[in-house]
């Protein structure tokens, strides 16, 4: 892992090249560089996959591939705190952290694994993936709720407090109250966009129906909007999705 550092006046000095019609660029380099592979597994496989900040806490998490947690201080140097093992290590390709409960969470090929590092909640049990090898691709969390990008195409929330997902309510006339119906709610992605080469026809049969994992999401809470986008599973394949909902 790396810490940068931009200088203020970057933006500016940059500013003042375009307005001269030259092409623009600087270069920077890392303050400090943290190395992953000296505190986890000899395995030799040491990516990191994800990474995620806590402001409050001035701390960089990230994960690693070889099933890995790391979280440093950051601050005007990396310092390594820990390291330690996640309960399910294959494809861990995400995170993200709570400031107001304290609490990471980490997406894996198979669960949702919850961190209290400060051991402020009680018996907060992993969330299975509802697709299955499928995975889960991207996190993020809202209050007490966590939005789940799955490699499926679809976005589940998941309540923390109730442990359980959110369910569509629907009401048996106009007069009525809002009822659970049973169904987790749940925000299905389209189909996108895929190219239609020479790989997909000999290697994939020209099979249109791939459903497009969500990489990334993101929330405008002051709009009430939510973009994703993503791509197929398969990495052979040219392919993107993009969608808002609001």
């Amino acid at each position: 892992m790396a810490l940068w550092h931009v200088e203020p006046d970057t933006n500016g000095i940059l500013a003042q090249q375009n307005n001269r019609r030259f092409t623009a660029y600087a270069h920077i380099y890392p303050r400090d560089i943290e190395a992953i592979s000296r505190a986890s597994s000899t395995s030799g496989n040491h990516k990191v996959w994800a990474l995620a900040f806590s402001s409050k806490n001035q701390e960089l998490e990230a994960v690693s591939l070889d099933g890995y947690f790391h979280l440093c201080k950051a601050q005007s140097t990396l310092s390594r705190l820990l390291s330690i093992r996640l309960p399910y290590c294959r494809e861990n390709v995400c995170l993200t952290y709570c400031d107001e409960l304290s609490l990471y969470s980490v997406g894996s090929q198979s669960h949702v694994s919850f961190l209290d590092l400060l051991q402020v909640h009680q018996n907060i049990r992993p969330l299975r993936s509802q697709y299955g090898s499928t995975g889960v691709h991207s996190l993020s969390f809202y209050q007490h709720i966590v939005t789940v990008g799955t490699g499926h195409g679809s976005l589940l929330f998941y309540d923390i407090h109730a442990q359980k997902f959110l369910e569509e309510r629907s009401s048996a006339s106009s007069d009525s109250f809002l009822g659970p119906t049973g169904r987790k709610l749940k925000l299905t992605c389209g189909r996108g966009w895929l190219n239609h080469d020479e790989l997909w026809v000999n290697y994939f049969g020209g099979v249109e129906e791939f459903p497009n994992a969500l990489y990334t999401h993101c929330y405008n809470w002051p709009e009430m909007k939510l973009f994703v986008a993503g791509g197929p599973l398969p990495l052979a394949l040219h392919r993107h999705h993009a969608g808002f909902w609001s």
